[in-house]
C-alpha cells in the first residue's frame, strides 16, 4: 500500500554566522598569498551573500518561497563553501518540495561541517521521501552514534526500517518513542503493522485500538483498517469499521468496505450479500460491480460473475477487462481470452498489467513461448513488479528453460524487499528437479521453504509443500502441524485437504480422515 507521509518538524531557518566568521578568518589568514584586491573582493561577496540570506530567509517567513528561493540561491552562488547558507537553501527548497534538488544542498552542507546533525537529520529525512531508505539509514546510525537519545532520528530510523522490512529494528526504535508515535496515525499504523509481522498480535490490536480516540478522527479508524485488513487479522478489521458505524456520514463507503473485508477473509457469501445490497440500493459503481464479481466467481457462479464485470465495463469502460479475461480463463475458455488480451495488448502497448494478463493467458493455453516474451514485456514496463518477475521464471520453466528461470527467482531474492513469493517458486521449481532423484535439490527447497515462512508466515503453499515433505518421509505429526495451517489460511485448495487426509489416516484418526476426503472430493467436484 502507499504510505502517507510522516510530517516532521520543520528545520530551521537560521543562518550560521559563527561559520562565516571563520571562513572570514581563513581568508586573512592566508592574506600572504593574496592581493589586498583578491581580499576586498571576498569580503565584498560574504557581505553582498548575507544580504541576499538575510532577504532570502525574510521572504521565505513570509511565505514568498518563490523569491526567497532566488535569493538564497545568490547567497550561495557568491559563497558556496558556507554551510548555512546551503541549508538555507535546502530548508527553502524543501518547502517547495523539491526533494530531489534538495539533497545535494544538504550534502554539500554535511562535507563542509559533518558534525551538524540538524542537516544530516533533515538529510535523512529527505532520502526517506525520495524512497532511498539506505541512504537515509545510513545518515540516522551517523546521527544515533552522536545522539543515542534523538527522538526524532529514533522515530524515523523506525520508519525507514519498516520501510525495508526490518520488522524487530522498526517495532523496537518506535516503542521508544512511543509519544511521538502517538501524534501521527501513519506512525501508529506502521508500529502496529510491525508487531505483527513479528507475531506480537496483542500488542497490534493495542496500537491499532488507539486509533479509534486518535485526533485524526474517523480516517485514523480507517487507517487501523486498512492495517488489520492486510494483516489478515479480519476481526479486528471489523471491530474498528463497527465502531465508527454510527457517527460517519458515508454509510456507502462503509458497507462496501466491510464488504472488503469479508472478501478478503474468504466469506464470500456475506461479502456478496453486501455488495448485492449496494446495488439495490441503487449505489451502482463499477468498484463494486467488480468486487461482485470476484466474489460470485469464488462462489463458482462464473457466468453471474461474467455479466457482473460487463455491468462494471459499461460503467468505466477503463476497468474490468483484466479480470474478465482471467474469469475466462477459469472457465477454460482460452480462445475468448486470448482475443480480449490480444485486443488490450494492442490498445495499451505501454501497460506491464496488460502483458501480465496476457502472459497468464498464454501460460493457460500452453503456449510457453509467447508467454515468456509477455512476461519479459511486463518486465521491462515495470522492473520493479515481484509479478512480472514471478510469471517470467514460470514460464521460462515450462517452456524448459529451467536454468533461467532459477536466475531470475535467485536474482528477484536479492533484490525485492518480499523475498517469501520468490523463495515459495523457487523451492517449488527445486522439487521438479528432485523428482529425478536430485536430493540436494530437496534439501534446498525445504530450506527455502522455511525461510519464506520466515519471511512471511501466512503462506499456505509454503506450509503445504512442507507438509508434504514430512508425508514423504512418514513424520505424520510434523506433516499435520504445517497442512493444518495451510488448511485455515486456505480453506478451498483441494489438495490440503487431500493431504490432510493421509496424515490424519497415518496417525489412526479415521474420523478426521474421513472427513477431509469428503471435503476433498467437494472442492474437487
Amino acid at each position: 500500500m502507499t504510505r502517507t507521509r510522516i510530517a516532521l518538524p520543520r528545520p530551521r531557518l537560521a543562518g550560521a554566522l559563527s561559520r562565516r566568521l571563520c571562513a572570514l578568518a581563513l581568508l586573512f589568514a592566508t592574506s600572504s598569498v593574496l592581493s589586498m584586491s583578491q581580499i576586498i573582493s571576498n569580503t565584498k561577496q560574504n557581505n553582498d551573500a548575507k544580504a541576499h540570506s538575510t532577504e532570502g530567509l525574510a521572504l521565505a517567513k513570509a511565505g514568498n518561497l518563490q523569491s526567497a528561493e532566488v535569493e538564497l540561491r545568490k547567497a550561495v552562488a557568491l559563497t558556496p563553501a558556507d554551510a548555512g547558507f546551503l541549508e538555507n537553501l535546502a530548508t527553502v527548497l524543501a518547502m517547495e518540495k523539491k526533494f530531489d534538488e534538495l539533497t545535494s544542498y544538504f550534502q554539500r552542507a554535511l562535507k563542509i561541517d559533518p558534525q551538524d546533525l540538524v542537516a544530516r537529520r533533515y538529510l535523512a529525512a529527505n532520502l526517506w521521501q525520495l524512497h532511498r531508505y539506505t541512504e537515509a539509514r545510513q545518515n540516522l546510525r551517523i546521527l544515533l552514534n552522536a545522539n543515542p537519545g534523538d527522538p526524532q532520528a529514533l522515530l524515523l530510523l523506525g520508519m525507514v526500517s519498516e520501510n525495508i522490512r526490518d520488522y524487530a529494528t522498526a517495532a523496537k526504535t518506535l516503542a521508544s518513542v512511543p509519544t511521538l508515535v502517538r501524534e501521527q496515525p501513519e506512525s501508529i499504523a506502521a508500529l502496529a503493522r510491525c508487531y505483527y509481522h513479528i507475531g506480537e498480535t496483542e500488542k497490534a490490536r493495542a496500537w491499532l485500538k488507539e486509533l479509534q480516540n486518535h485526533a485524526g478522527g474517523v480516517q485514523a479508524t480507517l487507517l487501523g483498517v486498512q492495517i488489520a485488513d492486510e494483516m489478515q487479522d479480519y476481526t479486528t478489521a471489523e471491530t474498528l469499521l463497527s465502531s465508527v458505524a454510527q457517527g460517519y456520514s458515508e454509510q456507502t463507503d462503509l458497507r462496501y468496505l466491510l464488504a472488503v473485508v469479508k472478501f478478503h477473509a474468504q466469506r464470500f457469501e456475506g461479502s456478496r450479500q453486501i455488495l448485492q445490497e449496494l446495488l439495490e440500493d441503487g449505489h451502482k459503481t463499477s468498484e463494486i460491480n467488480r468486487l461482485l464479481a470476484l466474489c460470485l466467481r469464488a462462489l463458482n457462479c462464473r457466468e453471474e460473475a461474467i455479466h457482473a464485470l460487463q455491468e462494471a465495463i459499461q460503467l468505466d469502460p477503463g476497468t474490468s477487462y483484466l479480470d474478465l479475461a482471467s474469469i475466462l480463463l477459469a472457465q477454460k475458455r482460452v480462445s475468448p481470452a486470448m482475443e480480449l488480451v490480444q485486443r488490450m495488448a494492442k490498445a495499451f502497448p505501454d501497460s506491464s498489467r496488460v502483458f501480465l494478463s496476457k502472459g497468464s493467458a498464454e501460460l493457460g493455453a500452453g503456449d510457453f513461448t509467447d508467454a515468456v516474451r509477455s512476461f519479459t514485456r511486463a518486465s521491462q514496463l515495470e522492473p520493479t513488479s515481484p509479478d512480472a518477475a514471478i510469471g517470467l521464471a514460470r514460464a521460462q520453466a515450462n517452456a524448459g528453460m529451467t536454468e533461467q528461470a532459477k536466475a531470475i527467482l535467485y536474482g528477484a531474492i536479492g533484490r525485492f524487499p518480499e523475498k517469501a513469493r520468490f523463495e515459495l517458486e523457487l523451492g517449488q521449481l527445486l522439487l521438479k528437479d528432485a523428482e529425478t532423484g536430485d536430493k540436494s535439490a530437496e534439501v534446498k527447497a525445504e530450506k527455502l521453504f522455511n525461510s519464506a515462512l520466515a519471511h512471511d508466515n501466512k503462506l499456505a503453499e509454503a506450509h503445504y509443500e512442507l507438509g508434504e515433505l514430512a508425508l514423504r518421509r512418514g513424520e505424520a505429526s510434523r506433516a499435520l502441524i504445517h497442512l493444518e495451517l495451510a488448511g485455515k489460511l486456505a480453506p478451498s485448495d483441494a489438495r490440503t485437504h487431500f493431504a490432510l487426509s493421509r496424515a490424519y489416516r497415518q496417525l489412526g484418526r479415521e474420523q478426521e480422515a474421513a472427513k477431509e476426503s469428503t471435503l476433498f472430493d467437494k472442492l474437487k467436484e
